[in-house]
């Protein structure tokens, strides 16, 4: 059982439960001194012995609920549990094993295992354009020569000098080069994570294998790739004296996947985490087979689900455990039990103890913890929640559940902008879900449509939400805007496709200046009329 705790120091507050002892156990005495003093109470009476048991009872079932309370503080967990997170790209580190051990000269055409490394991850670099790859050499221990990018000419540079000169540190370790290729990864990255370990399996410190638990630990899939010949031959070593034996040691490196695959066993809802796999580079097809691997998780264009090992906190046990000692210590201390009431609080008790939550309890916790991950801007793990619930719902037959599930799982990917992952798990959503949620829907369907220029569909959408709640002024703003911005992008396409003719400004000046001469002319008519009158009256 793997057991682990996350906050040690916390137990340094069960101390406190001394000075707290002591103060409860002096008051207590000073208060049954003054009630036998004023004759209230007397010695050795059945009220006193009751009052002593009310004490102790009180006492020891509120010092284990703050216990209880410090053991939750602690972050105690034990067990695994695999946790599915939804992976939407890629990301790579190759290792590069850069030890003594790879200049034996038995690769093909009578290169040396590195110069079959250098040649072989340039022909796979061809196949990855788009693809984060980061760079880790390990020898006696392992660095980020190149951390994550897509600049594949920055890689294609490096692999003509893998050198066993690039690091001083003496020995091979292979598990420090792992163990760097983890942290080259960010903590909170929406792509998956693999890590290509190209190496003949020499390694002086044994640490491979505790590396490679660590990888599937955080749901990252090794693939380690071999180079050289399964026959020893001889090179000499750093100091250019020792002469050592070397070959590619296939078996041991197939021991070590044959563990963790032991390990790592399907899980009982049947779905695997992340594995480690040996190729030897030898085969043919075997780079095909690597990029076949690294395409295999996602699947018709949908995004992977990857499988974390995650250690299974209990700290929601612990504080369920204190409230219920805390609520059993105002019970026992002030309340005067019968037979009968007994018997009741010992049938709830048990009833509590054999009875648990319905499926529908769970997976509406789940959702809980969720939006509360949500609210602290938690995506990731808000994210690891809502897939549990919705998995879980839906293999139930829940939908109602698994329809609150499933558009939490959206408006959480809204908030990692990742509008197609979150649109299509809208569109999962049942048509019969709750009002609400289907306003929701189509209100956070109006505001994907809306970034991508869709601004016709964007003000479908805000008038099909405002037919479910027509008291959103938010719903009510956004179609006004929506329906602007499409008429707006209407007049420019019907300005970019009205026809110009390149004699249509000769004919608009013609008609300007023969508007003009007309003008000019009527006017001049008419004040010759006015002239002629004005002489026939005077005369």
């Amino acid at each position: 059982m793997n057991f682990s705790c996350e906050r040690p120091a916390v137990f340094y507050a069960l101390f406190l439960l001394i000075p707290a002892l002591l103060y409860a156990l002096l008051s207590y005495r000073r208060f049954v001194f003054s009630l036998v003093e004023y004759n209230s109470i007397q010695k050795k009476s059945y009220a006193l012995h009751k009052l002593h048991l009310r004490f102790t009872m009180r006492t020891i079932l509120r010092s284990l609920s703050f216990a209880l309370l410090v053991v939750a503080a602690s972050g105690i967990s034990w067990g695994t549990n695999l946790v599915p997170v939804q992976k939407n790209g890629q990301s790579i580190s190759l290792v590069f094993d850069i030890s003594y051990s790879m200049e034996a000269k038995d690769a093909p055409g009578g290169m040396s295992r590195l110069e079959s490394v250098a040649s072989y991850a340039n022909e796979l670099l061809d196949h990855l354009q788009g693809t984060s790859i980061s760079v880790v050499l390990a020898k006696g221990n392992g660095i980020i020569a190149i951390p994550l990018t897509e600049d594949l000419e920055a890689i294609r540079s490096l692999l003509p000098s893998l050198s066993p000169l690039l690091m001083t540190a003496e020995g091979s370790s292979l598990g420090s080069g792992i163990s760097m290729a983890i942290n080259s990864f960010p903590t909170q990255s929406a792509n998956s994570s693999c890590i290509w370990l190209f190496t003949d399996g020499e390694e002086t410190d044994g640490t491979l294998l505790a590396s490679l638990q660590n990888a599937v630990k955080y749901g990252i899939s090794v693939v380690i790739v071999g180079f050289g010949s399964e026959r020893e031959s001889e090179i000499l070593a750093g100091d250019g004296k020792t002469v050592i034996k070397t070959a590619l040691r296939s078996n041991a490196l197939e021991k070590l996947v044959a563990t963790i695959s032991k390990e790592t066993e399907k899980s009982k809802h049947g779905r695997e985490s992340a594995q480690v796999s040996y190729i030897d580079a030898s085969e043919p097809s075997s780079a095909w087979k690597l990029l076949h691997m690294l395409q295999e998780p996602s699947k018709n264009g949908q995004p992977a689900i990857a499988y974390e090992i995650k250690q299974v906190s209990h700290h929601t046990l612990f504080i369920a455990l204190a409230i219920v000692f805390f609520a059993a210590s105002f019970l026992f201390s002030e309340l005067d039990f019968g037979k009968r009431t007994k018997r009741t609080a010992i049938l709830f008790v048990l009833c509590l103890a054999f009875t648990s939550c319905t499926p529908r309890l769970k997976d509406g916790e789940k959702i809980l913890k969720g939006r509360l991950e949500w609210n602290r801007k938690h995506y990731q793990q808000a994210v690891v929640y809502f897939l549990q619930a919705a998995d879980n719902s839906e293999r139930r037959g829940d939908w109602l559940c698994a329809n609150y599930a499933l558009y939490g799982l959206a408006v959480t990917y809204l908030m990692q902008e990742e509008d197609e992952a979150a649109q299509q798990r809208f569109e999962q959503i049942a048509a019969n879900a709750p009002p609400s949620v289907q306003f929701a829907i189509l209100y956070n369907s109006g505001i994907i449509a809306h970034k991508k220029g869709d601004y016709a569909l964007a003000a479908s959408c805000f008038r099909n939400a405002l037919k479910i709640d027509s008291s959103s002024n938010n719903a009510k703003i956004n179609l006004e805007l929506s329906l602007r911005e499409d008429s707006l992008q209407s007049r420019a396409q019907e300005q970019e496709l009205q026809p110009i003719s390149e004699n249509s400004e000769e004919h608009t000046l013609e008609q300007v200046l023969f508007s003009i001469i007309r003008e000019n002319e009527e006017n001049q008519w008419k004040n010759q009329l006015q002239h002629s009158e004005h002489s026939a009256r005077d005369y």
